[in-house]
């Protein structure tokens, strides 16, 4: 189950299951940990946590 989502200044959009915030972005990781991307915050429009029907909760 994907719990986070993160919305890149291009449109596309990246599902995680964990996330660390660094001083430059953000490095986005999948259930087993591994890391999925790492997105400058100059690219990143968002990310937060997402329901099971993929939609935000603020």
């Amino acid at each position: 189950m994907t719990t986070f989502k993160a919305q890149i200044s291009d449109g596309e959009q990246i599902e995680c299951d964990d996330y660390e915030i660094e001083e430059v972005g953000v490095r986005l990781f999948d259930e087993d940990g591994d890391l999925l991307a790492f997105v400058p915050f100059t690219h990143l429009l968002w990310v937060g946590r997402v329901d099971d029907a993929g939609r935000t909760l603020w």
